[in-house]
């Protein structure tokens, strides 16, 4: 009898124990990996590459003003150093801002519809022309690579600037102009064209819809200053 009790008790015991590993089992063997669709993939790729380039401008800018900190600290107190530092820091930012002609090393990328041999008066005509909607992707997968100051045929690209379609050319800052369309951007030549050339980008789109499309690396990228002023009619500083 006693034996019987003992066998039942290491029965129950095993199955209990049994349940419990396999609901161990069946627990950790839910995966964590998360599958993303092609679309939703490239929208992650595109926000972390905008994250790493946030976060490399943000630690750049604390170290120049710890720079800029360290200096006025030990200036003189006549101010003239101050002054020169802050000239120099206007010319830095009229820079930025498009005001002046800038040169250095990038990318120069042109642009053109596709070869008359492969318009066939149908629709699908309309993917073998440049549009403005492809030169506003490849502008911004420029800056998100990235590029420090870009222009188009000649036209300097800053915060105001419009790229909309008018009729057979497109608009850029009030200037009508038409394809060929070169496009150049100031960074590092490598990392540009190494982002542009990559998969995920909007240029190799382009290509597959058999538009002319050449990208090259350069020493020396001249960009010129913006051609139109900023209006500031109605915008004004924010009272406390």
């Amino acid at each position: 009898m006693k034996n019987n009790e003992a066998n039942i008790f290491v029965f129950a015991a095993c199955i209990i124990i049994g349940v419990l590993i396999s609901m161990n089992i069946s627990i950790s063997a839910k995966s964590s990996y998360t599958y993303l669709s092609s679309e939703q993939y490239q929208d992650a790729y595109t926000y972390k590459t905008r994250l790493q380039n946030e976060i490399s401008a943000l630690r750049n800018q604390y170290y120049e003003y710890e720079e800029k900190l360290n200096k006025y600290q030990q200036y003189d107190q006549d101010g003239e150093a101050v002054k020169d530092e802050i000239n120099s820091e206007i010319a830095e930012n009229n820079m930025i801002l498009g005001r002046v002609a800038v040169e250095g090393e990038g990318v120069v990328i042109a642009l053109n519809d596709a070869d008359s041999s492969l318009f066939t008066n149908t629709f699908e005509d309309q993917f073998r022309l440049v549009h403005n909607t492809d030169i506003i992707q490849v502008l911004n997968d420029l800056k998100n690579g990235g590029a420090e100051a870009i222009s188009i045929n000649g036209l300097r690209i800053v915060g105001s600037s419009e790229v909309y379609c008018s009729g057979p050319f497109l608009q850029v800052n009030d200037v009508k102009i038409a394809a060929p369309f070169t496009i150049k951007a100031i960074g590092n030549r490598q990392v540009l064209y190494d982002y542009m050339m990559s998969d995920e980008n909007y240029l190799k789109s382009l290509m597959l819809r058999k538009l002319n499309v050449n990208i090259s690396k350069s020493e020396t990228v001249e960009i010129p200053a913006v051609n139109v002023a900023e209006a500031t009619d109605f915008i004004k500083k924010q009272e406390k």
